[in-house]
């Protein structure tokens, strides 16, 4: 008989066989008689110091995973909402939201200077119309120059990492603040020109 053939016919009788043995084993355990004279699937009725019990099994309870964990006493991953915020962090943060606004601005006055049919002047009359008095002229030059200012310097310290300097932890923290105080002095110094 072919080696092929052989393999296939023998299959389903090892899997009828096996499971065969499997059922008669565990019917064999259940009324076993030992030679102590105890039954080991009920009670200890002649002697036998062991035994043995049947219980269902029982699944534990579904937690979720942050729970478990937290039980188990294991270190969480730092989120926001766990993890103090860093000088660091936050600048990085204010990075990214103050480039998202910047590239608003770029966009909105591209799209004006394609879509909108008068001049630079017409608008300027217009704003001037409205009659604001300084301080609310300064307070909105100040909320729009801000981002701008702010990603550009501290843009330069990303620069500057990205060719090597500034990376100890006293140099990093220390260009953070300073593009923290060189965003205010130089967002008021263009708010009131």
């Amino acid at each position: 008989m072919p080696r092929q053939i052989y393999k296939t016919m023998a299959l389903p009788f090892i899997y009828k066989f096996s499971v065969y043995k499997v059922t008669h084993c565990l019917q064999a355990v259940t009324t076993f008689t030992s030679a102590c004279g105890g039954q080991a699937g009920g009670g200890n009725t002649g002697g036998s110091k062991h035994s043995i019990s049947y219980k269902p099994y029982v699944a534990p309870p579904d937690k979720p995973h942050d729970l478990k964990n937290m039980e188990l006493k294991r270190p969480m991953s730092p989120h926001l909402t766990i993890y103090a915020p860093t000088l660091t962090a936050m600048t990085s943060i204010v990075q990214r939201i103050t480039g998202v606004i910047v590239l608003s601005y770029a966009l909105l006055l591209s799209a004006g200077t394609l879509f909108l049919s008068n001049g630079v002047e017409t608008y300027v009359s217009v704003i001037q119309s409205l009659d604001l008095s300084r301080p609310s002229i300064v307070i909105i030059k100040i909320l729009l120059g801000a981002p701008f200012v702010y990603h550009y310097f501290n843009g330069i310290r990303y620069c500057a990492w990205n060719a090597g300097k500034w990376l100890s932890l006293k140099e990093v923290y220390g260009t953070a603040k300073k593009s923290f105080v060189l965003t205010g002095i130089f967002t008021l110094l263009f708010a009131f020109l």
